[in-house]
């Protein structure tokens, strides 16, 4: 496999900076600016932001993108753009893991929307991560490359379906494979060659997929046939039957999580979906202004503010 995309040290003052910069040039529209997630391993750990608002504006695309308002010494801690939620649909959070997000500015308005622990809830979300986990690995294999800091990331990430596979299938040792890929990020700074590090993580994270991809395959035979991919998405949404979890739950979810993709899309918003896309392919994706000028002169402009903010030494 070729590795691409090494990661490279960071200091926890670097994403205490971008954290603090990230909310205060967002908080004019937004509710609220949470940091979800933890910062363990600098270099390696990725900064997961979510922002509620209720703005809808032509330039949302860009005043809430990290990569588009953050100085470019700050990008490399990216993985992703922050994830968006508006604040008439924060009952979706019950469907997501975040459990305990920190507030950075605004007010708390999640507080009274936990995520959910139920049994159909974690086989949902078990497929839905099943999903996405399957179609990364089925990417990086077919071309021949890995994203380093991307398959660091989420061999990490992969403890979390296991901790579902753990509740839902009774099989797998999540604490164990944490602890192993923990143990990987530890020392990942110190190998000869950092691809050694991003090639040890693909194979801890390949050998546990297949285990899990077992065990779900036992449980649930109709998988193993044809596409798991797109049989294991058919239960998620309620498509399919099947006697290990309500399919009317599933049904429902599926239409939040629409409503929710929807909803992004009309406040022109292309990124930010707190769901994997392998799992739920948004119906409508936000559309660039009619007006292809107009479309052109909004990013412009923000990629001056940008270039002038690096050039004042931000």
């Amino acid at each position: 496999m070729n590795v691409t995309d090494l990661p490279k040290p960071a200091t926890h003052s670097l994403y205490d900076e971008a954290l603090t910069r990230y909310a205060e040039l967002v908080k004019t529209r937004a509710i609220s600016v949470y940091r979800v997630g933890n910062v363990r391993y600098p270099g390696l750990s990725d900064v997961d932001l979510l922002v509620v608002t209720d703005r809808h504006a032509i330039d949302n695309r860009y005043f809430f993108s990290a990569l588009a308002r953050l100085p470019q010494r700050f990008h490399g801690i990216f993985l992703h753009e922050p994830f968006v939620l508006p604040v008439w649909s924060l009952r979706v959070m019950r469907h997501t893991t975040h459990y305990a997000p920190a507030l950075l500015a605004g007010r708390d308005v999640l507080h009274g929307f936990p995520p959910s622990d139920e049994l159909d809830e974690r086989w949902c979300r078990m497929l839905e991560s099943y999903c996405s986990y399957a179609q990364f690995r089925k990417t990086a294999t077919d071309a021949k490359t890995l994203k380093g800091r991307q398959t660091v990331a989420v061999a990490s990430a992969l403890r979390y379906l296991l901790n579902d596979a753990a509740y839902t299938l009774e099989t797998g040792d999540a604490e164990k494979y944490g602890a192993r890929i923990d143990s990987l990020r530890e020392r990942f700074f110190s190998y000869a060659d950092p691809a050694d590090g991003v090639l040890e993580s693909w194979n801890l994270f390949g050998a546990a997929l297949d285990q899990f991809e077992k065990a779900l395959f036992a449980r649930l035979p109709e998988c193993a046939d044809g596409d798991p991919i797109g049989v294991a998405r058919d239960l998620l949404r309620g498509e399919r039957e099947c006697d290990a979890f309500d399919r009317e739950y599933a049904f429902r979810r599926a239409r939040e999580i629409d409503g929710y993709n929807q909803e992004l899309a009309s406040m022109h918003l292309p990124f930010g979906h707190l769901f994997f896309i392998a799992a739920h392919p948004p119906a409508v994706y936000a559309q660039e202004p009619a007006v292809p000028v107009l479309g052109e002169v909004v990013r412009n402009f923000y990629r001056v503010r940008r270039r002038l903010s690096e050039y004042a030494g931000a």
